[in-house]
C-alpha cells in the first residue's frame, strides 16, 4: 500500500506559512524597530541565496541516503529562523532569521519532494504539483493568518506585535514536522547532475528560453517580496484591505495555473512566456500610477493571471528542453540558480528605487525589465519559438526524477 503524503504536505504548507508571515509583516517590523527601506531589500534578498544553498548544495544528498536527515535539518533550521523573528529586534537579526528560514525551506522542500517522487515514480507530475500547491498555498494562507495573529496579540498593548505570530507558526511546525520527518528512507541513487550537465542545459535553446522567462518571473517576485508590504501600507489601507489586495495578487496566480498549463501546451512555452511578459509590463507600471487600493487589487489580479502563464511557460520550456535528454535535474538546478540570483538582485534593488510618496520609478523599472527578458527570450530562442511541449508526452528517467529541485 502506498504511504500517505499528507504529513509531508502539511509540513510544506506550514513551513511556507512562515514565508507568508514574513511577507505580510515585514512593513510592521520596520515600523516597530525603525530600520531603513534598504533593510527591506536586504531581508528579502538574503532568502534566495540561502535557499539556493539548500536546493543545489544540500538537496543532492537526498539521493545518497540522507533524506530523513535533510528533512530534520530543514525543519529545525526553518523553525529556528521563525523563533529568531519572534525574539529579534534589529535589522541584522531579521536578516539572519530570514537566511535560516530560506536555508531550511531550500533543504526541506526538495527532500520532501524526493520522498513523494519515490512513492509515485510513474506519475512524477502529480507529486511535484501537490508539493507546489502546498508550498504556494501555505504562502498565501500565511499572510492573513499572520495579520490575524498580529491583531490578536496586539490587543491591550500600546502598539502592534508583529513578532509573536512567528512563534505560533514555529510551534505548529514543531508539531507537524516530526511526523513528516519520520518517513522511511527512499531508494539511493548514485548519479548526480553537475556543472557539465548544467552547461549543457544552457546550450539548449528551448531550456535557455525557459530560464530567461523564469528571470522575468523573478523580477516581479523579487520586487513584491521586499516592497509589496511597505507599498500597500503606505497607501493607507486597513489590515483587512491589505489582506484583500494580497489575496488578489496571489490567489489568481495559483488558481489559473491549470488553465495556463493547457494554453501553454497548445500554443508553446516560448510564445506564451514572451507574450505574457510583454502584456504584464504596462500593468506592472500601472502599480506606480495610482494610489487607490481598489485599482491596485484589480491590476494585481490581472498581473497574477499573466504571471501564472509566465511561470508555467518557463517550467514547461525547461522541462521540454531537458527531460528528453536525461537532464531533468540539471535543468531544474540551472533554472533555480538563475531565478534565485535574479530575484535576489531585484529584492535588493527595489527598495533603493522605492519612494514613500511615489512608486512610479520602481514599478516602471520592473515593467521595462519584464519586456527586456521577453525580448532576450525571443531573440535567442530561434527555432524553439514554435516548439510545443506537452508534459503528458514527456518520459522522465527515474534517476532524473530524483534530482528535481524546488
Amino acid at each position: 500500500m502506498r504511504k500517505s503524503n499528507v504529513p509531508l504536505l502539511l509540513a510544506i504548507l506550514v513551513e511556507a506559512m512562515g514565508y507568508g508571515a514574513i511577507f505580510g509583516l515585514l512593513a510592521d517590523l520596520q515600523d516597530k524597530f525603525g530600520f531603513d527601506d534598504w533593510g527591506l531589500g536586504l531581508i528579502a534578498a538574503i532568502a534566495f541565496p540561502a535557499a539556493l544553498v539548500g536546493q543545489l548544495g544540500l538537496s543532492r544528498f537526498a539521493d545518497r541516503g540522507y533524506t530523513r536527515r535533510l528533512l530534520w535539518f530543514g525543519l529545525a533550521t526553518a523553525s529556528i529562523g521563525m523563533i529568531w523573528f519572534w525574539l529579534g529586534s534589529s535589522l541584522w537579526e531579521f536578516v539572519m532569521a530570514r537566511a535560516l528560514v530560506g536555508l531550511g525551506s531550500g533543504t526541506f522542500i526538495p527532500a520532501a519532494r524526493r520522498v513523494m517522487l519515490s512513492r509515485n515514480p510513474e506519475n512524477p507530475g502529480r507529486a511535484i504539483s501537490l508539493a507546489g500547491a502546498a508550498d504556494i498555498g501555505g504562502f498565501v494562507l500565511g499572510i492573513p493568518v499572520a495579520k490575524g495573529l498580529e491583531t490578536f496579540f496586539s490587543r491591550g498593548t500600546n502598539g502592534v506585535d508583529p513578532n509573536t505570530p512567528f512563534l505560533v507558526i514555529a510551534v505548529i511546525l514543531a508539531i507537524v514536522g516530526p511526523i513528516a520527518a519520520m518517513t522511511p528512507e527512499p531508494e539511493i541513487h548514485e548519479e548526480h547532475a553537475g556543472g557539465a550537465e548544467i552547461r549543457k542545459v544552457l546550450s539548449i535553446p528551448l531550456a535557455r528560453g525557459g530560464i530567461l522567462i523564469g528571470l522575468g518571473f523573478a523580477v516581479i517576485i523579487g520586487t513584491f517580496d521586499s516592497v509589496a508590504s511597505r507599498f500597500l501600507k503606505d497607501l493607507g489601507g486597513t489590515d483587512g484591505e491589505l489582506i484583500l489586495v494580497m489575496v488578489c495578487l496571489f490567489v489568481p496566480l495559483v488558481a489559473f495555473m491549470p488553465l495556463a498549463g493547457r494554453v501553454v501546451d497548445k500554443i508553446g512555452p516560448i510564445r506564451c512566456g514572451t507574450f505574457a511578459l510583454v502584456f504584464a509590463a504596462p500593468l506592472v507600471i500601472g502599480f506606480g500610477l495610482t494610489r487607490r487600493l481598489l485599482f491596485i487589487a484589480i491590476l494585481g489580479g490581472l498581473v497574477a493571471l499573466c504571471y501564472s502563464v509566465v511561470y508555467t511557460s518557463g517550467q514547461a520550456a525547461v522541462a521540454g528542453g531537458t527531460i528528453p535528454r536525461g537532464l531533468a535535474g540539471a535543468g531544474q538546478g540551472a533554472y533555480e540558480a538563475c531565478y534565485a540570483i535574479g530575484a535576489m538582485v531585484c529584492s535588493f534593488a527595489a527598495p533603493l528605487l522605492y519612494q514613500r510618496n511615489s512608486a512610479t520609478l520602481m514599478w516602471t523599472v520592473a515593467g521595462v525589465a519584464s519586456v527586456c527578458f521577453a525580448a532576450a527570450t525571443w531573440s535567442t530562442a530561434g527555432a524553439a519559438r514554435s516548439v510545443k511541449v506537452s508534459h503528458e508526452d514527456l518520459e522522465i528517467p527515474p534517476i532524473a526524477v530524483s534530482h528535481e529541485q524546488r
